[in-house]
């Protein structure tokens, strides 16, 4: 789209829309049932009592719904709701078409005219509702069917047998014909939309599908006269129907009922959301799919100082201190390999956990230590002199050794070979512990 926004719209065709709409149009509609799906899962997990059929028999409601939709932008707009969005439409094709008339032009003096043998016949826009519904709805159950079958196929599951009767027998064999047949159906349709879709950007054609191809339908973008044609007329205010001069009956009064207090204002309402409320919808969506695909909110979030800008380094990432800058290569200590016996209790890891650090302990006397880290045991030793209970001169030196614990955060949470300190311990003054949250279990 951005290299779209760059073209001159003065010395563009109106007749031949540019590859890059055509594209644009299909992806947007390829986007709408996902989404639409996307929405009633998220709240039928919410609501399941109310929503759980609806979301089990998606395909279906979404065919009906989109059928009714398309039908509607078909019958008044000559396109599907995306190719509206983007102001295509769908035209009949005619001599004025084949490229020897300036259709641009004849529709500008005659529009009445022309527009009136461009329009789509009957056939044209069902091709066109099969085209953009159907198509979608039987991809979409085949390609299911030939998931499942194809499994029973290979394991053998698939094979006719005497036992069976002869509609079983029958149905297996449809399957397996549908299996063989499918793959190739499908990429020959493949290769027929991307032939024409070649024609069409060499020139060669204005029928960008295989289907709009035979069945005769060029693209061409959306006029004044068809904005003029669906614009709401206005009644005149001069013409007055002629006076009756019997009083109505009693079916003709409830069908002019029904008509101007239920069916016209109706209408109007469905015109006012399909006309209004979708294209916004659908506008909206689309500002959801830049605004995360581009680097744009990231850098808002930057500006605001809602993000860091820089990454952390990853936390076994063990940097050289300055003092070993100067040292030879052969004063770097080679890397840390865990082994079988645990750093701290000396004894062989049953429930072996890593750290942030790299390093690996059991798990029980790592969570111990890193609980009581902050808490620091010092041994003094006093000498004693104590005498001889047999001989009064002599005399006997002790040493008496006592314990100090003293309490000190800053020392805390830290790893006990390297010294650094956790990012997963965070002290609670509230609690007055350790919140330890940077412990992995390994499993070999």
């Amino acid at each position: 789209m951005e290299y779209y926004s760059s073209l001159d719209a003065s010395q563009l065709d109106s007749e031949r829309p540019t590859l890059f709409e055509l594209i644009s149009a299909n992806q947007l509609e390829a986007l709408l049932s996902p989404s639409l799906r996307y929405i009633l899962v998220h709240y039928a997990s919410k609501y399941p009592r109310y929503l759980l059929k609806l979301n089990n028999n998606f395909d279906e409601l979404n065919l009906v719904l989109r059928s009714f939709i398309e039908w509607y932008f078909l019958k008044y707009w000559q396109g599907s709701f995306t190719e509206n969005f983007y102001g295509l439409k769908r035209v009949n094709q005619t001599p004025l078409s084949q490229g020897d008339f300036n259709s641009g032009k004849l529709t500008q003096l005659v529009p009445s005219m022309i527009e009136d043998r461009r329009e789509l016949t009957s056939l044209q826009k069902f091709i066109s509702l099969f085209e953009i519904t159907g198509v979608a709805f039987l991809s979409e159950k085949m390609n299911y069917c030939y998931e499942v079958w194809y499994t029973k196929y290979i394991t053998n599951q698939l094979n006719t047998h005497e036992s069976l009767s002869r509609k079983e027998n029958i149905k297996i064999q449809i399957k397996r014909k549908f299996i063989e047949i499918y793959p190739y159906v499908q990429s020959g349709y493949r290769l027929a939309n991307f032939i024409t879709t070649l024609l069409y950007l060499s020139g060669s054609t204005k029928s960008p599908t295989i289907l709009t191809y035979l069945f005769k339908m060029n693209y061409s973008r959306l006029n004044q006269y068809d904005y003029d044609k669906n614009e709401p007329k206005d009644k005149l205010k001069d013409f007055k129907k002629p006076n009756k001069i019997a009083p109505p009956t009693t079916i003709e009064f409830l069908l002019n009922f029904l008509s101007n207090k239920i069916t016209h204002p109706s209408w109007k309402l469905i015109k006012l959301i399909l006309g209004t409320f979708f294209p916004v919808a659908i506008f909206t969506l689309k500002f959801l799919e830049w605004w995360n695909n581009s680097n744009f909110s990231s850098k808002l979030l930057k500006s605001s100082g809602n993000s860091l800008d820089f990454t952390l380094p990853p936390p076994s990432a063990l940097t050289l201190s300055l003092k070993n800058l100067g040292k030879s290569k052969k004063s770097i200590k080679k890397p840390y390999k865990s082994g079988k016996l645990c750093p701290l209790c000396k004894k062989e890891m049953t429930n072996p956990a890593i750290i942030e650090t790299g390093y690996v302990f059991d798990y029980s006397c790592i969570y111990n230590y890193l609980e009581k880290s902050h808490i620091i045991v010092s041994k003094n030793i006093e000498e004693v002199e104590e005498k001889n209970e047999y001989s009064d001169d002599e005399e006997e030196e002790t040493e008496k050794i006592t314990a100090t614990t003293t309490i000190d955060i800053n020392k805390g949470g830290r790893c006990p070979i390297t010294g650094r300190k956790l990012l997963g311990c965070k002290w609670n003054p509230l609690t007055e512990q350790w919140q330890i949250e940077g412990i992995r279990r390994l499993i070999f």
